[in-house]
């Protein structure tokens, strides 16, 4: 019995000195190890994967900076052709087809261009008739190569049409040249037709403000209406048109060969002690401008002496009604001896109850000039104007845009 306890003893003394030695040891759990293991790994891995993302992020990144300019090169839009429907060229000396319609010298320049001269502010030039029906829904572009040697860098087109009768400026387009005054470089004008307010119908008239200063000189090369649509190049009809006096008889004459003092009021040679007329007698007479210097009758004709802008001589208020519908034609009878052959025929109606751009129809005289002799008839279709409806019940006639030099009148005929 003694020796079971002593084993017993023996044994348990055995057991707690186990298990106090394995107490002294570090702790180390199984999940350590692997943990280690799948972290490092881990870790590196994403490291590299996010340096391998900033790497990709960068060169994708330059590629996408090149690539506009690649796509810019080869979208770039490819030079339009253009066809002239109508052109002028400046070839004929005798005839540039242009002239001023104020403050302007208007010469055939070398080598086939158009020189201009600046006389004074506001310098313009004028088609004298546009050659043939050009239809505008026919012509995109109003293009010019021009050298610009006065002192401004800006210019003006005006238009008139049968659908916005001008010259006015809600028909008008304002443009900038590059070069100016002393630059001697040629440059291309063009406009797209689009941008010009009013650019619909048959084109009547064009004014060119070629520049807004005082001084220097112009040439322009070539001025040409054009188009994208080849089928439409060349398209002017420039048949002559028939006289529309044909078959018509006289219906209304104004003969200013019998015309006295007494039947004009001039308001240029009016003084001080000269009562002012009252509206209702000034009707019954012809009404001139201040830019008429003096008006009298001499060799069987009426000279008007020009001394200032903006001319013109209004006739007295009809008696009778007056039927614009039966008017197919007026005709004035003419010697121009100043330096513009630029004139306007202005009408007052029922329906166009003043004098204004909507209300007048532009014309020219061939011959002009103070050496000027040629007598000529001036032929205007009252029908250009849209606005020409109504009863009639006055005229308006400015003789020329010039503000000096002499006119010479015999008559005004209405036919229909």
């Amino acid at each position: 019995m003694k020796n079971v306890l002593k084993f017993l003893a023996v044994m348990i003394v055995i057991v707690m000195t186990v298990a106090a030695v394995a107490s002294c040891q570090p702790s180390t759990p199984a999940t350590t190890t692997a943990a280690d293991s799948k972290t490092e790994p881990a870790v590196t891995t994403a490291a590299e994967t996010e340096t391998e993302a900033v790497t990709t992020e960068e060169v994708t990144t330059e590629e996408v900076t090149t690539e506009p300019e690649t796509t810019e090169e080869e979208t770039e839009e490819p030079q339009k052709e253009l066809y002239d429907v109508f052109r002028w060229d400046f070839n004929d000396a005798s005839d540039l087809g242009w002239a001023s319609s104020n403050a302007t010298i208007v010469e055939a320049g070398e080598d086939g261009t158009m020189h201009l001269t600046v006389k004074a502010g506001d310098p313009n030039i004028s088609t004298k008739k546009i050659p043939g029906k050009i239809e505008c829904d026919d012509v995109e572009y109003f293009v010019m190569r021009v050298k610009n040697k006065t002192d401004s860098y800006s210019g003006q087109l005006f238009i008139s049409t049968s659908d916005s009768p001008g010259p006015a400026e809600a028909y008008s387009y304002k443009f900038d040249y590059e070069f100016a005054d002393e630059d001697d470089e040629w440059e291309i004008i063009e406009i797209d037709t689009l941008d010009i307010p009013g650019w619909t119908g048959q084109l009547r008239s064009l004014r060119l403000d070629y520049s807004d200063g005082g001084e220097g000189e112009c040439f322009i090369d070539y001025i040409a209406l054009q188009t994208t649509n080849k089928d439409k190049a060349g398209s002017v009809d420039t048949e002559t048109e028939p006289d529309p006096r044909a078959g018509k008889q006289v219906l209304f004459k104004y003969d200013f060969t019998k015309l006295t003092a007494d039947d004009m009021y001039l308001p240029a040679k009016r003084t001080e002690e000269d009562p002012e007329l009252e509206e209702e007698e000034r009707e019954k007479l012809w009404n001139f401008s201040n830019g008429v210097g003096d008006a009298y009758v001499e060799d069987g004709h009426l000279v008007l002496n020009i001394t200032g802008i903006d001319p013109f001589m209004g006739s007295p208020v009809m008696e009778e009604a007056f039927d614009c519908e039966a008017v197919s034609a007026i005709v004035i009878k003419i010697c121009n001896k100043t330096e513009t052959p630029m004139a306007q025929l202005f009408f007052v109606s029922d329906a166009m109850t003043d004098y204004s751009a909507e209300a007048q129809v532009r014309f020219v005289t061939e011959h002009s000039g103070a050496d000027n002799t040629e007598w000529e008839e001036v032929i205007i279709n009252p029908k250009e104007c849209p606005n020409w409806y109504g009863q009639l019940i006055k005229i308006r006639i400015d003789p020329t845009e010039a503000s000096e030099g002499i006119v010479l009148l015999e008559y005004c005929e209405l036919y229909g």
